[in-house]
């Protein structure tokens, strides 16, 4: 099924679709499906996603200004350099497992809840974002950036390779392992053995 040319999905399953460097502006989607789908440099600017699922798609730098997500699904999927802080506020709510957010920025938003299953999110910005609740499960957390973030709550048990200071971050009730506490000490240059 062609996705131009129709403002409105509902209840659709796309699959192996080729979207990349096109312009899927301003369409509504609900309950659908992305199954092997390239959205990589799409501008998907506009557009409306309601109870999708995307599963092992590609969305790398796509244009998601004004975009709402709203309880929606990535699976395996690779959305290198996506600023989610363009897209719409409002009911956003998304969860992702597998997949690769390295470059991303979530800055400015309230995504409490979000839960990240086995996700490499190298560089991944988290300025002014309300993270409370969050699930890091099994996170690749390199170079990844809290500023002045809510992390209460959150669960880093189980993530990796993160450095979160805890004195510009809120952080009670967030838990971590032993073996993470060095990442919320890097700063002090201590020598953890």
């Amino acid at each position: 099924m062609n996705i131009v040319g129709t403002n409105y999905h509902e209840e659709v399953e796309f699959k192996n679709l080729d979207h990349s460097n096109q312009k899927l502006v301003g369409i509504k989607f609900e309950l659908c499906t992305f199954i092997n789908c390239d959205f990589s440099n799409c501008d998907m600017a506009d557009s409306t996603f309601v109870e999708c699922k995307f599963m092992n798609c590609n969305l790398s730098l796509a244009n998601v200004t004004k975009t709402a997500f709203n309880e929606i699904h990535f699976s395996k999927c690779k959305l290198l350099g996506i600023d989610f802080s363009k897209s719409r506020e409002f009911l956003l709510s998304f969860n992702f497992d597998e997949c690769i957010l390295s470059s991303c920025s979530f800055a400015n938003l309230k995504i409490g809840s979000t839960q990240f299953k086995k996700c490499i999110m190298h560089d991944t910005q988290f300025v002014n974002t309300e993270l409370i609740g969050c699930i890091f499960d099994e996170c690749d957390l390199k170079d990844a950036y809290f500023d002045h973030s809510n992390l209460n709550k959150a669960d880093f048990r189980n993530a990796i390779n993160f450095t979160i200071d805890p004195e510009i971050n809120k952080m009670k009730g967030a838990i971590f392992s032993r073996i993470g506490l060095e990442g919320l000490l890097l700063k002090y240059g201590l020598d953890i053995k």
